[in-house]
């Protein structure tokens, strides 16, 4: 562990000199051609390089993978009339732009290169609590909204960790431990959203009553596709007294093995009440897997029925936490990830509708890096109750949500996660039980991406986005941006 602590420091500070090295780069370009264009109308709200220590807050994101190029500036707007104004410049003088929520996109895309700027929504994070509806807007982070209805008698379903931005995450579905139980993804429980056209001329509302086309898009589109997200009125479910966290851990391949068995058998007839996620550790010097049993007090006695008929392996004593806002924050912590800008990560998956005996015996022997940790998302439940078109998000038939979540420090390390990620998720998709992949975990190496993301609501949606933000005009655009035709090489 001291070994490891040092190793990061010294990391640390190699990644401090090249950032400041990044930034007297940036600082010899950023004061000529469009980009300088665009400063000048935008710097009452603009952080730029010459602010070193606000910038280097400001370009902060979740993954350093893609942090090797930094923009000029960072606009930072306090209202609607900011971000109409940041969309019409970055139109006016050609300048693309990205939207950073909280800076979580695995792919990167809350963040871009010396030709562009970006729009953070830091400074717009209210949440106002009316009645069993919540209204957070897109720059606060789920443990806002937590964080304001912890003393009601509801809770938000919301993402498992508590730093992480309400706009990507609501755009792309968003399951939650709560998903199966409370009502389906964070989107289901959508009753309105605000939105900046992409043009940044127009403040539009998109609900069941209005711009349909656009609620429907929403609700698991991804982010950064039709225009900038204001905010999202959700609603509240009645929460219960407590929240109830237990761990079971199987050490041998063997057991492992039965264990996974076990879940697979019971897929269909676990209570929705019960969130059972499941994970293979490389991180802790052995193959280590544990299914943490995720419900409530009201429905434990028939979650306990069904944990006592999985393969019995070491069983943790229950935690339990009367605060959501505790409780995803501890839950966060359960594989030793840290969510801020610490180690480049690499995140590939898939989406399963089952767990047959074969794949049970795959993983279970897998030779899994030390660096890399398997995950399976637990699904179904509330979610199954909309049909693959009733929004955006198509997989609703799937069980679990199947990811490979690596890091590295060097490019042999980050060779080895991409190609043991590839194998995996290969190995799956070749399984017969493969649906496709959750967009909130975007992935620059995925082939047929478009579909792999959205299935059959694909060229509907390729429809809506040429409406609301056609390709090729305006400032808003990336690589997998919904019509694009952009693969990977």
């Amino acid at each position: 562990m001291y070994l490891l602590r040092n190793y990061r420091l010294i990391c640390n500070g190699f990644q401090q000199k090249n950032f400041l090295n990044r930034v007297a780069a940036i600082r010899t370009i950023h004061g000529t051609g469009a980009a300088e264009d665009a400063l000048d109308q935008l710097k009452d709200i603009a952080v730029t390089p010459d602010q070193p220590e606000l910038y280097k807050d400001a370009v902060e994101i979740y993954n350093p993978a893609y942090s090797y190029e930094h923009p000029p500036f960072v606009a930072f707007p306090n209202n609607t009339d900011d971000i109409k104004r940041c969309l019409q410049v970055a139109t006016k003088t050609g300048v693309r732009v990205a939207v950073k929520s909280g800076g979580h996109s695995f792919a990167g895309y809350s963040s871009t290169d010396a030709k562009g700027f970006v729009i953070s929504l830091k400074n717009m994070s209210k949440v106002e609590l009316k009645g069993n509806t919540v209204t957070a807007q897109a720059g606060a982070c789920w443990g806002d909204v937590y964080s304001a209805v912890d003393q009601t008698s509801y809770v938000a379903v919301g993402g498992c960790v508590p730093c992480v931005g309400i706009g990507g995450y609501i755009l792309g579905g968003g399951y939650s431990m709560l998903s199966r139980a409370y009502g389906g993804l964070a989107c289901d429980k959508a009753l309105a959203f605000t939105m900046v056209t992409a043009d940044g001329k127009d403040l539009v509302k998109a609900s069941a009553t209005e711009n349909q086309d656009l609620f429907w898009a929403l609700k698991g589109c991804g982010g950064g596709n039709f225009g900038v997200l204001v905010d999202v009125t959700l609603e509240l479910s009645p929460r219960p007294n407590q929240f109830i966290w237990s761990r079971i851990t199987y050490d041998t391949a063997e057991d492992s093995e039965q264990g996974f068995n076990s879940v697979g058998k019971s897929l269909n007839s676990f209570p929705k009440e019960l969130n059972l996620d499941m994970a293979i550790h490389g991180y802790f010097g052995k193959k280590t897997l544990t299914l943490d049993a995720v419900y409530s007090d009201i429905h434990e006695d028939k979650v306990k029925a069904s944990l006592e008929a999985l393969h019995p392996g070491s069983e943790s004593p229950p935690q339990m936490f009367a605060s959501y806002l505790e409780f995803t924050t501890e839950y966060s912590k359960r594989h030793g990830f840290v969510h801020h800008e610490v180690e480049p990560i690499y995140v590939k998956g898939t989406m399963i509708d089952s767990l047959p005996p074969l794949l049970a015996k795959y993983f279970a022997y897998i030779e899994i890096p030390p660096e890399c940790l398997l995950e399976f998302v637990h699904m179904g439940g509330d979610i199954t109750q909309y049909s693959a078109t009733a929004t955006a998000f198509p997989f609703r038939s799937a069980q679990y949500s199947f990811y490979t979540y690596g890091r590295f420090h060097d490019h042999e390390q980050r060779e080895e996660v991409e190609r043991f990620a590839t194998s995996a998720y290969e190995t799956v998709k070749n399984s017969g039980c493969a649906l496709g992949s959750y967009v909130n975990y975007m992935d620059r190496h995925l082939k047929n991406w478009g579909h792999n993301f959205y299935g059959v609501n694909y060229p509907r949606l390729c429809e809506i986005k040429q409406k609301w933000n056609p390709l090729g005009q305006g400032s808003l655009h990336f690589q997998q941006e919904i019509g694009s035709s952009w693969e990977p090489n």
